[in-house]
């Protein structure tokens, strides 16, 4: 076989990319009286679309308490929402984060966090290597974390995920791969000023960067270049704050802490594969590994070309669910299954009449409450209860003729 020819081949098992939905063929793999039975349901209590632009929805927040909702767009802007004990959104109108000027379209949002305990308090970063502070409770920006200049080595002028720790001190931004270095910067908060950086841990670009929710000094890390780390940053010296090392043998896309039924910290892995795995923290041990096709099965749906691992949630009693879609009729299927050791994997919820491909979720175990957010810009929120979902904030019907997308940010 000739290059050209191995190239072609290579190209043939792409997988296709969400433009491509139309031409997949899927289909479920049990009758929908089978699904129902598998399968509880859940339904869209309330939406609202962020846009109709075509701007995707890249990062989703919510305070400690989930009474209110950021969404970060690939426009730069953010959109608040509060958010009712019984799962109905209300918009917050007032233009507390001010767009970036984002003429050329190349900067987008790479993460939207809360401070601690503080509905008033938020983090944007974005792409052009940058974090904005803003108090909601008043107008402009509060602070701004970039990049020093004439740092050795140099440090990219670009971010591409960021973090805040549990007592909202320090903030960690993770980099691209620039000049054969990835870099981890962090920042002190409250100082207004760069701490120092980590360089030596990853060889690829750093696509997460997770504190512990209890532990302000434990972070975790990943990266194309497949490995998570898990830091001590307590330790100035990166040597000594490398805890430990996983290598889940792909490239990271998605990093959660979560703890089990001992009380034992669990990291959860979602890989640019959309395979799941999950380690025990400090002992490095894999827990749960499961290959893209089980979790198809596990939806059950057919075809895994077009299928899309989104996130793993905690429930009230530590176990676990993974929430996956497809890209068939611009994400009609969005279903989850619950990940153990010992059931391995199981149906668990059907979202009925899901509108978008889903990309981004957050999930309020005290009321078993899923927040979605992605391709079409619309946040959904899904409930239980079938019963009044028509609020304030209807659907806008979108135009028929909308031009395809051609660049997505995924």
């Amino acid at each position: 076989m000739s290059f050209i020819e191995y190239l072609d081949e290579a190209a043939a098992k792409e997988l296709p990319s969400s433009e491509d939905e139309e031409d997949i063929k899927d289909e479920d793999t049990c009758s929908p009286l089978q699904l129902a039975k598998e399968f509880r349901a859940q339904y869209t209590k309330d939406e609202a679309v962020l846009s109709l632009q075509q701007d995707y929805v890249l990062g989703l927040c919510a305070d400690t308490g989930f009474t209110r909702i950021v969404a970060g767009l690939s426009n730069t802007e953010v959109k608040i929402y509060d958010l009712s004990e019984g799962g109905l959104l209300t918009t917050v109108e007032k233009d507390h984060v001010p767009l970036l000027q984002n003429t050329q379209n190349t900067n987008t949002i790479c993460g939207v966090r809360f401070m601690e305990d503080n509905a008033n308090t938020l983090l944007v970063s974005t792409t052009n290597g940058l974090v904005r502070l803003f108090d909601l409770r008043t107008t402009g920006e509060q602070a701004r974390f970039e990049c020093e200049s004439g740092t050795s080595p140099p440090v990219p002028n670009t971010f591409s995920c960021f973090d805040r720790n549990a007592n909202s001190r320090i903030l960690c931004c993770g980099t691209k791969l620039f000049l054969d270095n990835a870099f981890l910067v962090f920042y002190d908060i409250r100082e207004r000023k760069q701490l120092g950086v980590y360089n030596e841990s990853h060889a690829d670009d750093v696509t997460s960067v997770r504190f512990h929710s209890k532990y302000p000094d434990l972070l975790c890390t990943g990266s194309t270049d497949g490995l998570i780390n898990v830091f001590d940053i307590k330790e100035s010296d990166e040597d000594e704050a490398l805890r430990s090392t996983m290598n889940t043998e792909s490239s990271v896309h998605r990093l959660n802490w979560h703890q089990n039924s001992n009380d034992q910290d669990i990291i959860t892995c979602i890989t640019h594969t959309n395979d799941f795995k999950s380690f025990q923290c400090l002992e490095c041990d894999t827990i749960l590994s499961f290959e893209r096709s089980d979790i198809v099965a596990g939806i059950r749906r057919k075809s895994p070309a077009n299928f899309n691992l989104i996130n793993a949630h905690s429930m009230k009693d530590n176990s676990l669910f993974l929430l996956a879609g497809t890209n068939i009729n611009r994400g009609e299927i969005l279903r989850s299954v619950t990940a153990s050791v010992k059931d391995s994997l199981k149906p668990f919820t059907n979202f009925v009449g899901n509108k978008q491909i889903v990309r981004e979720s957050l999930y309020d175990a005290n009321r078993d409450l899923l927040v979605t957010g992605g391709e079409s810009g619309i946040i959904s929120i899904w409930t239980n209860d079938a019963s009044n979902t028509n609020s304030s904030n209807q659907l806008k019907s979108k135009s028929a003729a909308a031009k395809k997308r051609k660049n997505m940010p995924y």
